[in-house]
């Protein structure tokens, strides 16, 4: 779902993308994209791009758009960086050639009411069957699911065997990234956990599941820090739980250095605009867990959401919901059995 649309004649197609004339536009694109009349098409149910092409050129997505976009006078583009930034609740337009952006009233609003367990699990529970039915109604491409051990993972494939659908594990090779690959993953660390298929298939994984199921430590951090409450301090005290090395390695410093909470809508700014990975030639993604519902988990009690950030209570309870036998596989501790390039 990767796109570079500009005015300037003297842009060299590097990338060795797909191309359309469209009036005085050169429009590159990856491979993947449905071509049909004045629209270009890409995406799965719930990430997806829709470019129109009319006296203005439009771009249609899913809410939470999950691709980076950036424009300047002559282009836009989710590939490179330009002078400007598109946050999530942007809306961009080439009205007459000239680029506008403006924003969706309220986009972060949500319901601010206290969730105990129960009603959290019963939400997480609807919001990712819910999704995942949603997509299965729609998709038409051989689905994958990397064969590791994670907890968001085994979260799909828990959901992916409550339901009875077919899907072959894979464990990811380190293959040699092509051009396009290779410029996303310097900004993007999502394209150095994605291989590339020859032919269309889509790969389920568990991508933005630390970020929408309250296990990013430096957003929750911002979310409970007070003069009682530090994630620091709490993970000190409990070195046996499954987030803790991944905390010491990634997160410790950056918590640190937080010394009093952000309010609710700074948060979910943060969580929103935290772009990781999208589709990439014949090589679609669909993540169950990036729905703006989720957000509402920002509203649990200090212990739930601490218990999730350090052992994963509820998303371990999720898969003990859709399918018991996967908790066994869970790895001891996050993270300890990726492929070694994967935070290089």
């Amino acid at each position: 779902m990767n796109f570079f649309i500009t005015k300037d004649s003297n842009y060299s197609n590097n990338l060795n993308l797909n191309f359309l004339k469209y009036k005085n536009f050169n429009l590159f694109f990856d491979n993947g994209w449905e071509i049909n009349e004045n629209k270009l098409y890409k995406g799965t149910s719930n990430n997806f791009c829709e470019i129109i092409l009319e006296q203005s050129i439009r771009f249609n997505h899913n809410k939470l758009r999950d691709f980076p976009l950036w424009f300047n006078e002559a282009t836009c583009t989710n590939i490179v960086e330009l002078e400007n930034y598109v946050p999530v609740d942007g809306v961009l337009t080439f009205e007459n050639g000239i680029p506008q952006v403006s924003y969706i009233q309220n986009f972060y609003e949500t319901e601010d009411r206290k969730l105990n367990e129960f009603e959290v699990l019963n939400l997480i529970k609807e919001v990712l069957l819910e999704n995942m039915n949603k997509f299965l109604l729609t998709n038409n491409k051989k689905i994958f699911v990397p064969n590791n051990n994670g907890l968001d993972t085994l979260v799909v494939r828990s959901i992916l065997n409550f339901l009875k659908v077919d899907y072959q594990l894979f464990d990811i090779q380190k293959l040699n990234y092509t051009l396009l690959q290779k410029t996303l993953e310097k900004k993007y660390y999502g394209f150095n956990q994605i291989q590339l298929f020859k032919e269309p298939v889509c790969v389920i994984t568990g991508f933005y599941g630390d970020e929408y199921m309250l296990r990013n430590p430096y957003y929750v951090q911002s979310l409970i820090r007070d003069n009682d409450t530090d994630l620091v301090e709490v993970f000190k005290k409990n070195k046996s739980c499954y987030m803790h090395n991944f905390f010491s390695q990634v997160y410790q410093k950056k918590c640190s250095t937080i010394t009093k909470k952000e309010s609710k809508q700074k948060i979910k700014e943060m969580i929103c605009n935290d772009i990781q990975v999208w589709h990439i030639g014949n090589t679609f993604l669909f993540t169950p867990f990036k729905d703006f519902r989720l957000l509402e988990l920002l509203n649990c009690d200090n212990i739930t959401i601490i218990s999730q950030v350090t052992d994963g209570i509820l998303s371990k309870k999720v898969i003990e919901y859709f399918d018991p036998t996967l908790l066994k596989n869970v790895d001891h501790k996050k993270n300890s059995n990726d492929p070694y390039w994967f935070w290089q």
